[in-house]
């Protein structure tokens, strides 16, 4: 209680603020989730029960395979991303050669230029150049790589330039060959930012609306171009069941990552 009257007015704003952003931002979480159990076939709350009806729908053909389609192209784009963001911020920030800032100007750049842009311009560079066969799962990847590899060289650049190189040099003094040394010392110390890297380039092709959009194609369509399409002719609580399992989904995702990388120590600034 001391404390409680001895906090001053402004400490108060503060805080009051702070719990205003947080309701503003789970609010909707927490309407999505009743939404979701509630047992009549339309939107109704507060509900006047709990049921798992909707989430049974979930699990059937109706939206299964735009499911699992979505997690293996989030999972082969986060690998790709990773890899090829890898290779980049490493030779970004190890070596000096004619072209440096304009390879990391290059990887960068897709941060510059909306979503949607990149679609369309996939789409037309498919059309005008007769590859429509690439349509559908090889250009989703392809775009998705696109505004993916990004965040990948960001992150692991960031782990670069706080290396220490001394201990790859004592490695190497040590006896460790070059693979020894990269494989046992470099690799493990890029860790955090290699898993952050990936983390993001997973939530962001699994969520993505504005490159899909233009390049899905009947029998390969992702799950939010799949929830735009269930939108156009009903709202039911199937939707929200549907997006409360993406959402676990997603959670399940980076709490693996976090196990496995320990990315958080990365962007605190403890890795």
């Amino acid at each position: 209680m001391k404390r409680f009257a001895s906090m001053t007015v402004p400490a108060w704003s503060f805080r009051a603020l702070i719990v205003l952003l947080y309701a503003f931002m789970f609010l909707p979480v927490v309407v999505v989730i009743l939404a979701s159990l509630n047992p009549e076939p339309y939107l109704q709350l507060p509900p006047r029960g709990l049921s798992l009806r909707w989430y049974a729908a979930v699990m059937t053909s109706e939206w299964l395979p735009y499911l699992r389609l979505s997690l293996v192209l989030a999972f082969i784009v986060s690998v790709a991303s990773g890899a090829l963001g890898g290779l980049g911020a490493f030779a970004i920030a190890r070596y000096r050669f004619p072209g440096r800032a304009a390879l990391q100007a290059f990887l960068l750049s897709p941060l510059a230029v909306p979503s949607i842009i990149t679609g369309v311009a996939i789409l037309q560079f498919v059309t005008l150049t007769n590859m429509g066969g690439l349509l559908g799962l090889p250009a989703l990847l392809l775009a998705h790589v696109v505004i993916t590899v990004p965040f990948a060289v960001r992150m692991i650049l960031i782990s670069l330039f706080n290396f220490d190189e001394s201990l790859e040099r004592a490695a190497q003094n040590l006896g460790a060959r070059p693979w020894q040394t990269f494989w046992r010392v470099t690799l493990p110390l890029m860790k955090p930012g290699v898993f952050a890297g990936l983390t993001f380039a997973f939530v962001i092709s699994f969520n993505n609306v504005p490159v899909s959009l233009f390049l899905v194609r009947p029998g390969v369509t992702t799950l939010p171009i799949r929830i735009l399409n269930f939108l156009e002719y009903r709202l039911d609580p199937t939707l929200a069941a549907v997006n409360m399992v993406s959402l676990l989904v997603v959670l399940v995702i980076v709490a693996v990552a976090e196990r496995v990388g320990g990315f958080t120590q990365f962007l605190y600034g403890r890795g």
